[in-house]
């Protein structure tokens, strides 16, 4: 089933502070004749209510630290941009402020009407993880990742989707990028274009990465815990993706 793409919104999520970022993004969106929508980040160094989502406890055992301030910033963010979605009941681009961006991005606007109705999220870049080939539509392919892709360069995001991101997001226990990964706990299949449209800009030093003082250790108790979650992780995407191998895909690549 086709859907309405001509007034997508395309979010960029972008620290008020950041106006380096913002100058970059605008440029980039003069040249590929679009117009970008800028959505202030949470600063994850200041008080927000939806911070009352980490799960402390939960966070240290699981992993071995706490958030990063830039880490929860970026949950909240993600999070508001979710409920715009569900909200507003039409699909939307998300983007993050230290991307580049290649010059297709305008011909995936153009095909998204033939994206299956099914597909209610993707990402924007390719990552160097094991995948397969999930459907086509127009000049585009989806892949099914067999791995975390990790980071949260840019999305398409759909109502329905965004409802399930939301549904299961009451404690935050992991980065917001591992948790969209999580396929067996939302539901949302972890997709991905491949050959991507965006990717990291390096002139750009990572907000979420930064840190100041030394390192935080981590106990011999608190590695062996972070240690046998990352093994339930991987068994838990063994155990989701293994069926995929023996079952027909909802959506067929075409």
């Amino acid at each position: 089933m086709s859907r309405s793409t001509s007034e997508l919104p395309i979010y960029v999520i972008n620290l008020p502070a950041s106006a380096d970022r913002r100058v970059s993004m605008e440029r980039q969106a003069a040249a590929l004749g679009l117009r970008f929508r800028f959505f202030s980040a949470v600063n994850g160094r200041q008080p927000h209510p939806l911070f009352g989502h980490v799960a402390e406890k939960k966070r240290l055992l699981r992993k071995g630290r706490p958030f990063r301030p830039g880490e929860v910033g970026c949950w909240a963010s993600h999070y508001l941009l979710w409920q715009r979605c569900v909200e507003s009941g039409q699909p939307m681009l998300v983007l993050e402020d230290d991307i580049a961006i290649d010059p297709r991005l305008p011909g995936l606007l153009a095909d998204l009407p033939q994206l299956p109705e099914e597909v209610g999220y993707f990402r924007l870049h390719a990552a160097d993880r094991p995948s397969e080939p999930w459907c086509r539509f127009g000049e585009f392919v989806l892949h099914r990742y067999w791995r975390s892709p990790l980071c949260t360069f840019g999305y398409y995001l759909a109502p329905a989707a965004a409802e399930r991101f939301l549904r299961h997001a009451d404690e935050w226990v992991v980065a917001v990028d591992d948790y969209m990964d999580l396929a067996w706990l939302h539901g949302v299949e972890c997709l991905g274009l491949k050959p991507g449209l965006v990717s990291s800009d390096e002139s750009f030093e990572s907000i979420i990465q930064a840190r100041t003082g030394e390192k935080e250790p981590v106990g011999p108790w608190r590695w062996l815990a972070r240690e046998g979650y990352r093994l339930k992780l991987d068994v838990r995407w063994f155990l989701h993706n293994l069926p995929g191998r023996f079952r027909t895909r909802a959506v067929s690549c075409r």
